[in-house]
């Protein structure tokens, strides 16, 4: 594992050290010269401390926690300027710019966060790359932490989101996958902690996302196209579960989570823990772990989705520096599962995936100005998946490996009234897949590509907590290369496809008055073909049929306009927003006959491209009716269609519509959700079926307790509470399966 490490963070360093020397006086601190630490505290309205605050420095993605008497400290600051956010549940999250001075004294600061019942989003740091408040992210973006992320948490990272505006859930028994606006599979980058997650979930609809969403602490979306920072995958969108694994402050004390999930749809649960500590004034490590098991899924309106069983194991532990004016650390991570895929019940194979992915990540991040060429970050990963598809009996049908290392660069950069980053990035893959029912050939694929980003403030006095007219645009040029190998007969001789692609992107931010915001975006973003669209010669049991990749495809090209309006105060949280897609060259697979193999009749799907155009609008809002009382709506509807009129793009989610009531006073909140999806009948014929529309019903109840110090919350749900019996549109299982029953949740967590 650690020499796949050393070439992407090498390269990094050999890449910034010929950027010029700004960086390394970061690093030759002179003697006697520190800047100070920010102590702080953190209190309600009626000055009570608040324990477990998260705080974050946005810029330097610096995090900690208050302790038991609401007290924090950051140390080991390069100067500058920093937005430090708070956030914590139940609470309007704080803000407040601070400037730290080389050699000055320490900054004492104090923050107020009063009780709200309403979900009040913070900043984003997915979307802009050195962070940024989500009023005047031009991009449109969600943010699920506090008491939202635990009313909605679940067994899988799809279904802890599938309630968000312009986001639902693809459902494939355990093996389910984030949909935004409509796209998803190749096409949707997971994240965790800013890094790619290194399996297989895109390649295929019943390989899982193996990321834990009981170990976040956030969760960051990005909605739409996401190419500008992220590279080749985000054509549609970016999800980021945020958990701070590498620790990028000491602590005071030792602090940790202890917490449990049980479902009964799901019947089973998930037990997990996780602790930081302090090992000296300059070291902390962290250390957490999950395990989960469940039996087969229990679907609405009675009965059992065969062979859904899941087990899942994983653990993670880092080491945290924390130096004058620099941040390292590196983590490591092993998660495996165990899961069965659903069957149609007229098919006796029953089939499931053992296997692991393995993650080291090493980070670096220094600085010494806030102006110029500044705060300068460098990291590295490599990580080994592999899974085999086993029968009942025991027999391996196919194994696959996929190795990747990711290694990037970056700095903020600052010129008056200009703010932005530059970055460079690199990602090398070899993938491999063994067995008679082996889809694609083995395959490498290496990756490159540079960006800048930059804000500039058109009116006002160019300070950062000024609400201001600013206009946020972007640049990236990718080069992508996937060499396939020569192997079995039927995929013939090695071929190698390239790829040269430009992104960009330009939006324009207008403070309407002090709580309103218009926001806009115009982006060109890409997405580079798969291995499996390309080299593809097999049947593919996921889809069920005979896939036939074709290695003439071009990139795929997402021409997309995005706005929203977006109101934000202490009396109401709504977003209004609409969205344009024009994507040239959409790859997808062209049913358009049937083929006999072995004897049996099945779909022959032949990948081809067509251009596409998907059209939505958003709406969510939160109003507080009185003090403790918050009523909600939302609704979603995205069509997608092929653009030479020949007809509708298979698997679209439906339209959507819903309503929340929920009352909270701090320490106990009680509420419900209902939302109705409309029927789908804008369905490819062959490729595609209608689903009815439905209505499910969710209660939850919650109660956080402040004891010795320590928050202890837990909450109680019941979603699909009339057991409705209705069937993902977007799901490839659905001509036999509906969607999950009646689930009755509990959801523990003790903050120490």
């Amino acid at each position: 594992m650690l020499r796949p490490l050393i070439r992407p963070l090498s390269f990094a360093v050999v890449v910034l050290l010929l950027t010029g020397n700004a960086p390394t006086a970061a690093l030759a601190q002179r003697p006697g010269r520190s800047t100070p630490a920010i102590a702080g505290t953190v209190s309600d309205s009626g000055g009570v401390p608040l324990p477990e605050v998260q705080l974050l420095l946005v810029e330097l993605g610096r995090a900690t926690r208050s302790n038991a008497q609401g007290q924090f400290v950051f140390r080991g600051l390069p100067a500058g300027t920093y937005h430090l956010s708070a956030t914590l549940i139940g609470h309007k999250p704080a803000h407040l710019d601070v400037r730290i001075v080389e050699g000055g004294a320490d900054v004492a600061v104090a923050l107020r966060m009063p009780a709200t019942p309403l979900r009040l989003e913070s900043v984003n740091v997915t979307a802009a790359s050195a962070g940024g408040d989500v009023t005047s992210i031009t991009q449109s973006v969600a943010t699920l932490s506090g008491a939202a992320l635990q009313r909605s948490v679940g067994s899988t990272l799809a279904q802890s989101l599938a309630s968000e505006p312009g986001l639902s859930m693809r459902f494939n028994g355990t093996a389910n996958m984030p949909v935004i606006r409509g796209l998803t599979g190749d096409r949707i980058l997971v994240l965790q902690d800013g890094q790619r997650s290194a399996d297989l979930s895109s390649a295929a609809k019943d390989h899982a996302t193996t990321i834990d969403p009981f170990a976040a602490q956030r969760v960051e979306v990005v909605r739409g196209p996401a190419s500008l920072l992220y590279g080749n995958n985000a054509l549609g969108g970016v999800v980021n579960v945020i958990s701070n694994d590498i620790p990028t402050s000491v602590p005071e004390h030792m602090n940790g989570f202890v917490g449990a999930l049980a479902e009964s749809a799901t019947p089973g649960g998930t037990t997990s823990a996780g602790v930081t500590m302090p090992l000296s004034e300059a070291w902390a490590m962290s250390v957490r772990g999950s395990a989960h098991r469940a039996s087969s899924i229990k679907v609405g309106g009675g009965g059992t989705l065969d062979n859904t069983q899941s087990r899942y194991l994983n653990g993670m532990g880092s080491l945290g520096w924390v130096g004058q004016g620099a941040t390292g650390g590196v983590s490591f991570a092993n998660y495996d599962f165990n899961y069965g895929l659903p069957h149609a019940p007229d098919d006796p194979e029953l089939v499931h995936i053992v296997g692991a992915r393995r993650a080291l990540v090493a980070r670096l991040a220094f600085g010494s100005a806030d102006h110029g060429v500044h705060d300068w970050s460098i990291d590295g990963s490599a990580q080994d998946y592999h899974h085999g598809e086993y029968s009942v009996e025991g027999v391996l049908g196919t194994a696959f490996k996929l190795k990747t290392e990711t290694m990037g660069i970056k700095a903020r950069t600052d010129f008056g009234r200009w703010r932005g980053t530059v970055g460079a990035q690199g990602l090398f893959k070899q993938y491999s897949a063994a067995g008679e029912e082996a889809l694609t050939p083995a395959a490498n694929s290496n990756a490159f590509g540079a960006y800048v980003y930059q804000e500039v403030a058109l009116t006002g006095s160019g300070a950062k907590d000024d609400r201001a007219v600013s206009l946020q645009m972007g640049g990236r040029f990718d080069t992508y290369a996937i060499q396939s190998k020569t192997g079995e007969e039927k995929f013939g001789p090695g071929r190698t496809v390239r790829v040269n692609s430009p992104s960009g992107s330009l939006g324009l931010s207008i403070p309407l008055g002090e709580n309103v915001t218009l926001n806009g975006s115009a982006a060109l973003a890409f997405r580079a073909p798969s291995v499996e669209e390309l080299f593809s010669n097999a049947i593919h049991a996921a889809a069920a049929d005979y896939e036939v990749g074709n290695p003439n495809l071009k990139v795929e090209k997402n021409e997309g306009l995005d706005g929203q309006l977006r109101w934000q105060s202490g009396r109401a949280n709504v977003t209004l927003g609409g969205y344009l897609n024009l994507i040239q060259g959409y790859i997808y697979p062209d049913v358009s006959r049937d083929t006999i193999v072995d004897g049996t009749t099945m779909p022959l799907a032949r990948m081809a491209q067509r251009d596409a155009r998907l059209t939505g609008l958003e709406a969510s809002g939160e109003f507080r009716v009185t003090t403790h009382l918050v009523a909600g709506v939302m609704g979603d509807y995205v069509q997608g269609r092929f653009r030479d009129a020949s007809g509708p793009l298979p698997f679209m989610p439906p339209g959507r519509v819903g309503a929340s009531i929920h009352w909270a006073n701090g320490t106990v909140n009680v509420g419900g959700d209902v939302k109705h999806s409309f029927t789908q009948n804008d369905v490819t014929g062959g490729q595609d079926i209608e689903t009815d529309a439905f209505t499910v019903l969710q209660l939850s109840a919650g109660l956080k307790l402040l004891v010795a110090g320590r928050v202890h919350t837990l909450t109680l749900r019941v979603d699909n509470v009339g057991d409705a019996r209705y069937y993902d549109a977007t799901s490839r299982i659905k001509t036999f399966s509906p969607n999950p029953g009646r689930n009755v949740v509990a959801v523990y967590k003790v903050l120490f």
